[in-house]
């Protein structure tokens, strides 16, 4: 019986990807694992059952190399496609540029279109599984990265019309809706320019932070747990994982949108109108 398949974009080491590579490999599936650069991945490279190849979700030729060789090695089909990559740069929504904007939509968004029409025939020969890495910020209005929240809000959607679509192929489309997990993302900070509106928010949201990721879930844990409900014969459309995660859902449930904007402004230091000095 040929071994089951998966392709995983974004495994760079310190990752989510990185991590759900290490556990869908000790779970027997032949796993292709994927970064812009291989050396990226670090020791992958060398782990049993793991092929590393170069792969550029923004880069059409480089989703066709992938496709190629996957569809040479495991008889035209795949098991699962999962859209790990993503892309973010803080920065307050009045002072983040068209640039930086189209750089996150085109990574975690305008990719997985591409990707999705590209290896369709992939999934659908196999009626396997895709699965998105989303993120409770699609539902947040966390201050500092306003685009990364809007394009984790338009996969989602996109995500949730894909699962109907997909249907009549015995595809199945799962989300996960990830929260707090410690990886190099989560470790990020921003840097306030000196002629920023918010400089004297500097210390303030950089506080706010660091609280953020001293509750973060180690990603080996989270992959354990994801990788888990994935492989079931009959997983759930969305998973919730990470610290705060059952919090988001609780809100989100409840509909009660207002307690956003109340722990995040309090938080940021955004609740009170600043005094002209």
């Amino acid at each position: 019986m040929a071994r089951l398949t998966v392709l995983i974009t974004g495994c760079t080491k310190g990752g989510i990807g990185y991590s759900l590579a290490k556990e869908f490999a000790t779970r027997g599936y032949h796993v292709y694992a994927s970064a812009r650069r291989i050396t990226a991945m670090d020791d992958l490279v060398n782990v049993p059952n793991i092929t590393a190849i170069a792969l550029d979700v923004t880069k059409r030729d480089s989703l066709l190399q992938a496709h190629a060789q996957i569809a040479r090695e495991s008889n035209g089909k795949l098991d699962i496609l999962y859209h790990n990559a993503g892309y973010r740069t803080l920065g307050m929504a009045i002072e983040t540029s068209r640039e930086e904007a189209f750089k996150m939509f085109n990574t975690n968004l305008l990719g997985i279109v591409e990707m999705n029409t590209i290896f369709a025939e992939l999934i659908i020969a196999s009626k396997g599984k895709i699965v998105f890495t989303g993120s409770v910020s699609g539902y947040t209005p966390h201050p500092t990265q306003s685009v990364y929240n809007a394009s984790k809000s338009a996969v989602q959607l996109y995500a949730r019309t894909l699962r109907t679509e997909m249907k009549p192929f015995g595809v199945r489309v799962i989300f996960v809706q990830t929260a707090g997990v410690k990886t190099g993302m989560s470790i990020e900070r921003l840097t306030i320019a000196p002629s920023s509106y918010y400089k004297y928010l500097e210390a303030k949201i950089d506080t706010a932070w660091a609280s953020f990721e001293a509750d973060a879930l180690d990603p080996d844990i989270y992959a354990r747990t994801v990788v888990t409900k994935i492989i079931k014969n009959d997983p759930p459309n969305t998973i919730w994982c990470g610290s705060g995660a059952f919090t988001v859902w609780l809100i989100e449930t409840l509909g009660a949108h207002w307690v956003y904007e109340l722990v995040f402004s309090k938080m940021f230091g955004l609740d009170t109108v600043r005094v002209a000095a």
